[in-house]
This record gives C-alpha cells, sequence and structure tokens, in this order.
C-alpha cells in the first residue's frame, strides 16, 4: 500500500508537469472523459439498433479508429476495464525517484495508474493498479507484490503482468493484459 500511495503522489506530479503545471484559467472541458466502466467482453458489444449513421450528409465514425488516448487492461479472468487516459512519456525525477513513464486515467467509477520507474529507483520496479474512484480502494494490482512487465514504444504503452486482488498478498492471482494509446 505504501508503495501505491507513493506511485499515485508521483503520478500526480507528473500529469501536472506533463500539462504545464498548475493552470488557474483551466476549465472542465480540458478534462478526459470517461470511455467505458469495465465490462465482461460479452457486454462490450454495441446494443442492436445503434449502428453508426449511414446517411450521405454525417460520415459514418470508424468505432475502431481514434485520436482520443485510451488504455484497455483485460484480465484472464473475463474482466475488461477500459479508459480515458493521460500520458507523460519523457523520463523525470520526482520526489528523488527517476519515472521513466507514467499512464494515469480519472475516470469514474475505477481509475488507473501505471508507472515505470528507472533502474535506481525502486529497483525498475513497474506497475499497473486499478482502483475504486470514489473510495481509493485497490481492486487489481501487478508489480508491487508481484510481476509486472510495461514497454513504452513510440507513443504506445503495453504491459502484462499477474495481477492480486486488492493488490494484497496472498489474494487471487489472475494474468492479464495492458494496451495504452497515449
Amino acid at each position: 500500500m505504501k508503495t501505491r500511495v507513493v506511485a499515485v503522489f508521483i503520478a500526480l506530479m507528473l500529469v501536472a508537469v506533463a500539462c504545464g503545471g498548475s493552470d488557474a484559467e483551466s476549465s472542465d472541458t480540458d478534462a478526459p472523459t470517461p470511455t467505458e466502466i469495465p465490462t465482461t467482453e460479452a457486454a462490450t458489444a454495441a446494443p442492436p439498433g445503434t449502428e453508426a449513421p449511414s446517411s450521405d450528409d454525417e460520415p459514418a465514425e470508424s468505432s475502431t479508429s481514434t485520436n482520443d488516448p485510451s488504455a484497455t487492461l483485460t484480465l484472464d479472468n473475463g474482466e475488461v476495464y477500459k479508459f480515458g487516459i493521460l500520458c507523460a512519456l519523457e523520463p523525470q525525477e520526482s520526489a528523488g525517484a527517476e519515472i521513466l513513464f507514467v499512464v494515469v486515467s480519472y475516470d469514474e467509477p475505477y481509475n488507473l495508474d501505471v508507472n515505470q520507474f528507472g533502474a535506481d529507483s525502486f529497483g525498475g520496479e513497474a506497475t499497473i493498479s486499478v482502483y475504486d474512484a470514489e473510495t481509493y480502494d485497490t481492486l487489481w494490482e501487478a508489480g508491487a507484490f508481484s510481476e509486472a512487465t510495461l514497454e513504452l514504444s513510440g507513443s504506445t504503452v503495453t504491459g502484462s503482468g499477474t495481477f492480486l486482488e486488492g493488490g494484497e498478498l496472498g489474494a487471487t492471482e489472475v494474468h492479464g493484459e495492458l494496451v495504452a494509446d497515449c
């Protein structure tokens, strides 16, 4: 839990730096829009009768292409979490720790926190956490007490790991995969 608090603090600092620090004139319209709450694979299909418009006046939008940064965490137990995200992909130092990159989401009802630390900070640990947006209780976490790997390629972060339910040792373990397009 202590690692989680430090990671969240560092992530918040990096996002503030990446967004240009605090801006008293920023508005709520600058915040990312939640893309989706976690669902099972079967529930992610579009409801019947919700096809894209086919009028010649309005071009149909592709459901597979988007310019909005997003991340998907897929757990082997069937849970799928989708997020609108903020990314800081340049190495930075915060509170004496080197952080290579960070991906965060402040969606509701669930938040995402992804960190890759430098080799001299926390042993180069990678962490992926999903937590309740209201209570900040950890739902799933990989890296603090289990294995997690992250890789940055261009503006895409991919990762995998063994996720512990509640982020606790001895809890249910589930393998999961992350893809974040920044």
